[in-house]
Order: structure tokens, then C-alpha cells, then sequence
């Protein structure tokens, strides 16, 4: 995310700041205020720290949802079986859609940011509950994997638990 003291891009040409938006800028978005990470309930479990990082993790994780989405149905990235993403494009998958390099390059920043966020949220899980311990991340990265599959959208790839992939439809949830 591009932010011009705290302005998006588009923001700043509309007030004025004009600087031309190219094909590098594939995502613009902001935070309306801080009053949204406010909003999110937080463990007493933890430290402010540790709780301001979960809320931003997840923040950014909504807000990259529909992109993240637009890559796995395009068979660039899909699910892995241990709760992240995983690029498969030409080794899993043949992409529905030809990108340049440059925009591979962003594919895979986007989806390690993504995988960070996951790892972020699932050690806070973890963190805000005394009865787990870090010794617990594959159990917590597990029960994501099997929250991520339920929230798979049509025409995406998930990893199965023998690490074999397949590509998810509806029909599959209806059998």
C-alpha cells in the first residue's frame, strides 16, 4: 500500500498532489481511521504491542482478501495444507492469465505479506491463551487451514492432507 502522508494516491491527485498512477499501482487502499483497529477484541492475555500487530495483521489480511482471491482463481497461488499460501503457478497449476514479471514479482510479495499476517495471527492465537504454548503452532496452523478451505471461493487451489492439489468448487462442499 503507497500512502502520501496518509493519503492514498488517488487522494493525493484529488487534492492536488498529482502524480501519475502507472501499472505498478495494483492495490490502493487505506485505513478509514484508527478507530477501525479499535474495533477488534483483543486478549488482556497479551501485551499492547503484541495486540496493536494482530489487529494490523488482520486488518491487512481483509483488506488483501479480494486480491489474494483474484490470484488463486487465476491459479497463480493457492492454499497449502499447513494453513498459507504457496505460489504454484507452472508447477501445480496453468495460470488462466499471463502476467509480466514484474506483476509474478508482486504476486509473491503480496502472498509472503499475506503468509506473515497468517503466522502473525496464529501466534497471538496462541499467545492469548494460557492453555497453549508455541509448542501448539502446527494444531493452531492446522485449524486455520481448515478455516481457510471453508472460506475457499470457486476455481481455487487448496492442498489436500496428503499434499496432493485440487481445485475447489461448491459442488464439492454439496456431496
Amino acid at each position: 500500500m503507497r500512502v502520501l502522508g496518509g493519503k492514498t494516491l488517488i487522494e493525493a491527485q484529488v487534492l492536488g498532489r498529482y502524480r501519475q498512477i502507472d501499472e505498478s499501482a495494483y492495490q490502493i487502499s487505506t485505513l478509514s481511521s484508527e478507530e477501525d483497529l479499535n474495533l477488534i477484541m483483543v486478549s488482556t492475555n497479551v501485551s499492547d504491542e503484541l495486540a496493536q500487530g494482530y489487529k494490523e495483521a488482520l486488518i491487512r489480511s481483509m483488506f488483501n482478501q479480494d486480491e489474494i482471491n483474484l490470484y488463486k482463481t487465476n491459479y497463480y497461488i493457492g492454499e497449502n495444507n499447513g494453513g498459507y499460501l504457496s505460489y504454484i503457478a507452472f508447477d501445480v497449476s496453468k495460470p488462466k492469465t499471463t502476467y509480466s514479471e514484474e506483476r509474478i514479482k508482486y504476486i509473491k510479495e503480496i502472498m509472503e505479506k499475506e503468509n506473515t499476517d497468517r503466522r502473525t495471527i496464529a501466534e497471538y492465537l496462541i499467545l492469548s491463551d494460557p492453555k497453549l504454548s508455541m509448542a501448539n503452532i502446527k494444531e493452531v496452523e492446522s485449524a486455520l487451514y481448515r478455516r481457510n478451505v471453508q472460506k475457499l471461493i470457486d476455481n481455487s487451489y487448496y492442498q489436500l492432507p496428503d499434499s496432493s492439489w485440487t481445485v475447489y468448487s461448491n459442488e464439492n462442499t454439496n456431496s
